[in-house]
C-alpha cells in the first residue's frame, strides 16, 4: 500500500515562472512507500495571450517508476467544462521532480470567450488563487497504465494567477539637464492585461517614483501617487544626478513590474 501523506495550504510564495522544475530534497523511497509533497508553480504571471508553464511536483520518490498529472480546476459552463491548465501523465525526469512540458501542453490562456471549441469565460475573474491539483501512480512496464492499483493519493494546492503589467518605454524624468533645486517632471503609463478581452488595458493603481543617486547601488522611493487609468503624472524635486523610475508593486490579481531608468543630469 502506499503510505499517504498530504500537505495543503495557499501556496502564494513569488516564483518566477521561467524557473519551476526546483529541487527537493532526495529520499531513498520506493514505490511502495512515497507521496506527493507539493505542486509548481506556486504562482505564474500572464500577458494577453496563453503562456506556456513549466509544472512540477515535489515527492519523497526515488523511483522512474513513477508518473505524475497536474490539473487546474474546470471552469467554463456546466455543458462545455475546461480545465485552465493540464499536463498528462509524464515520467519522472529526476528523482524528485518531473517536467510535464514533456507530457502535456503546460499552457495557461486565462483569455475569456471560446478557446479550443469549449466555452471559456473566466476572463479577470481567474486572477487570483486557483485549486490545482496533483496524481500519480506507479507504472514499472512503462505502458502508460496503473500497475496493480498502486497510486499515490492526489494533492491539491493553489496556484495564484496575476495580471501581467508592464510601463514600456514610456517612463520620463524631464527637463533634461536640470538645475539643483528645481522641479522635475514625471510621467509614465502603467499597462495592465485585461483578461476579458485579451487586449493591454489601464487601472488606477499607486505606482512608486524612485531614484537612484550616481554612485549609488540601490533605488530609494522617493514619492507615492495615484496612477488614475494607468497614468502616471507627478513632480520630484531634483538634488542630484542620477537615475529615475517607476515602480507598481502589483496586488493580489495583478502583477508587479518596473519601467525602465531615466538618467537626470543636476547642474
Amino acid at each position: 500500500m502506499i503510505r499517504r501523506t498530504v500537505t495543503a495550504g495557499l501556496a502564494t510564495a513569488a516564483l518566477a515562472a521561467t524557473s519551476l522544475l526546483l529541487a527537493g530534497p532526495a529520499h531513498a523511497a520506493g514505490t511502495a512507500e512515497c507521496s506527493i509533497t507539493d505542486i509548481l508553480p506556486q504562482r505564474a504571471v500572464i500577458g494577453i495571450e496563453g503562456e506556456r508553464v513549466q509544472f512540477g511536483v515535489r515527492t519523497t520518490c526515488d523511483d522512474q517508476d513513477i508518473k505524475f498529472s497536474v490539473r487546474g480546476q474546470l471552469i467554463g459552463t456546466s455543458a462545455h467544462s475546461f480545465r485552465f491548465a493540464a499536463c498528462n501523465y509524464a515520467m519522472v525526469q529526476g528523482p524528485t521532480n518531473f517536467d510535464c512540458t514533456h507530457g502535456g501542453s503546460g499552457v495557461i490562456n486565462p483569455n475569456g470567450g471560446t478557446y479550443y471549441g469549449y466555452d471559456f469565460i473566466p476572463g479577470n475573474d481567474l486572477a487570483g488563487p486557483n485549486l490545482i491539483s496533483a496524481s500519480a501512480f506507479v507504472d514499472a512496464n512503462h505502458n502508460d497504465k496503473d500497475d496493480d492499483d498502486t497510486h499515490l493519493d492526489g494533492l491539491s494546492e493553489t496556484i495564484t494567477l496575476l495580471r501581467k503589467t508592464q510601463f514600456g518605454s514610456t517612463f520620463n524624468a524631464s527637463p533634461e539637464p536640470v538645475r539643483k533645486g528645481k522641479r522635475l517632471k514625471v510621467s509614465a503609463t502603467l499597462s495592465t492585461a485585461d483578461w476579458n478581452d485579451g487586449t493591454w488595458g489601464t487601472v488606477d493603481a499607486r505606482v512608486k517614483v524612485q531614484f537612484r543617486a550616481s554612485g549609488q547601488k540601490t533605488f530609494r522611493t522617493v514619492k507615492t501617487v495615484t496612477a488614475t487609468a494607468g497614468q502616471l503624472r507627478t513632480q520630484v524635486t531634483a538634488t542630484r544626478s542620477g537615475y529615475w523610475r517607476a515602480y507598481y508593486p502589483g496586488s493580489d490579481t495583478i502583477a508587479a513590474s518596473y519601467s525602465g531608468s531615466d538618467f537626470v543630469k543636476v547642474r
